[in-house]
C-alpha cells in the first residue's frame, strides 16, 4: 500500500551517467530520507525526524518567559503592562531584574512544584532590612504568576500565602486643621495649587501634576486616573475654584513650577520637601500623599457615605472601608466625635 506523506521535499538530480535519481528530504532544507518512499518505514522516519526538529527548537519555558509574557519585549511592550502607571512599570522592571538574578533560567515547571514557596519566602526575607522593598518585590513576582494563571499558562501562584514584612501604616498621619491653615497662609502659589487640588479631590500626585486645562470646565475637574483608568468628574469647592479662575490659561498644564514649566516628579518632590522643612512652615510627620487619607476622613466627618467617597476619589468601596477602618478611624478623634454628635442629634 502506498503511503503519502505531506511536507517532504523531493529533488531530482541527473547523475554523471545521464540517469535521473530522486532524493527525498524530510522538509525543504531538512535531512535526507533513507527509507523507501511511500512505505510505512518512510512514514516512521519522517515522523521521527519531525519530532527531533521540534525538540531541538522547542524553547524551555522559564521564569524569564513568564516575565516577558507579562511585560512584552522591550521593543513592543504588552498593552496590559503599558496600561499600568509609569511608576508601577518602573517598579516592576526593577524587581524583575532582581528576580532573574536570583533564579536565572529557572524552568516554569519547577515554580509549580513543592518547595518553590519556601524558596520565595527565603528570598523575600533576605530583604527584611527594607521591608517595604521586600514586599514590593514579592508583589511584582506575584503579579507575573497571577497574569500567567489568568491566561491558563500555569495553575498555581507560589507567592500566595507569604506574609508581608511591612507592618507600618499611616493611620496617625492626617493633616490637622492647624497644619492646613499654616500651608494656606505661607506656601508659595506654585505649590499651594497642587496642595489644594489634592485636599479637595483626593487624587494622586501624578494625576494632579499632569492635569491640563482641558480637564477644567469652570466648575468641574475631570480626571482619568493613571493607575486605575477610572474617569472622574469632581466639583471644585469655592477655595479651589477661586484659585483656578484667577490663573492664566495660556499654558497647557494647570500646575506649573516657579519658572512656569510643567512639574517633574523629582522636581515637585524636592520643592515640596524644602517648603515643608522651611522655617516659615516647618511641618513634619505628614506627606503630600497623606492628603488623600485626609480627604477621605474629612468626607467621612461630613457624614458622606462610603459610596459617595468612592465615587469622588476613584477608590473602590472596599478600599475606602479599609482606609477608614484600618488606617485612620482608630486614631482620628474627629471621626469619633462626629459619630457621637450625630447620636445626640438623633436620640
Amino acid at each position: 500500500m502506498l503511503i503519502k506523506i505531506r511536507g517532504t521535499h523531493k529533488v531530482k538530480r541527473r547523475l554523471a551517467d545521464g540517469s535521473v535519481r530522486v532524493y527525498y528530504y524530510a522538509w525543504r532544507g531538512g535531512p535526507q530520507m533513507t527509507a523507501k518512499p511511500h512505505t510505512e518505514a518512510f512514514a516512521a522516519e519522517h515522523a521521527r525526524l519531525r519530532e527531533g526538529e521540534k525538540a531541538a527548537n522547542r524553547k524551555v519555558d522559564t521564569i524569564e518567559t513568564l516575565i516577558e509574557y507579562f511585560t512584552g519585549p522591550e521593543r513592543a511592550r504588552n498593552p496590559d503592562f503599558l496600561a499600568l502607571a509609569e511608576t508601577t512599570q518602573t517598579a516592576h522592571l526593577y524587581a524583575f531584574k532582581l528576580i532573574q538574578k536570583e533564579w536565572p533560567s529557572l524552568p516554569v515547571k519547577l515554580t509549580q512544584g513543592k518547595g518553590m514557596k519556601a524558596e520565595i519566602r527565603r528570598w523575600h526575607r533576605s530583604f527584611s532590612a527594607n521591608p517595604r522593598k521586600a514586599d514590593k518585590l514579592l508583589f511584582s513576582l506575584s503579579k507575573v504568576f497571577s497574569y500567567a494563571i489568568a491566561d491558563e499558562l500555569i495553575d498555581k501562584n507560589p507567592c500566595t500565602g507569604i506574609t508581608r514584612l511591612y507592618e507600618g501604616s499611616r493611620k496617625e498621619f492626617l493633616w490637622s486643621a492647624e497644619q492646613i491653615a499654616i500651608v494656606r497662609e505661607r506656601l508659595e502659589s506654585h505649590l499651594l495649587l497642587p496642595f489644594e487640588i489634592a485636599l479637595a479631590t483626593g487624587q494622586r500626585q501624578g494625576d494632579i501634576l499632569a492635569m491640563t486645562w482641558k480637564q477644567w470646565d469652570g466648575k468641574y475637574l475631570m480626571f482619568q486616573q493613571s493607575k486605575t483608568g477610572k474617569k472622574l468628574k469632581v466639583l471644585a469647592n469655592a477655595c479651589l475654584k477661586a484659585l483656578l479662575d484667577q490663573l492664566s490659561k495660556d499654558k497647557m498644564r494647570v500646575c506649573l513650577n516657579s519658572r512656569g514649566r510643567p512639574w517633574t516628579k523629582d522636581g515637585f518632590k524636592t520643592s515640596w520637601g524644602k517648603a515643608m522643612s522651611s522655617e516659615a512652615i516647618n511641618i513634619k510627620g505628614v506627606t503630600y500623599h497623606d492628603l488623600r487619607g485626609t480627604f477621605i476622613c474629612e468626607r467621612a466627618r461630613e457624614s458622606s457615605s462610603i459610596e459617595d467617597i468612592a465615587r469622588i476619589s476613584g477608590h473602590s468601596m472596599a478600599e475606602i472601608k479599609s482606609v477608614l477602618e484600618k488606617h485612620y478611624l482608630a486614631t482620628d478623634q474627629g471621626l469619633s466625635d462626629a459619630v457621637i454628635d450625630r447620636m445626640g442629634k438623633n436620640p
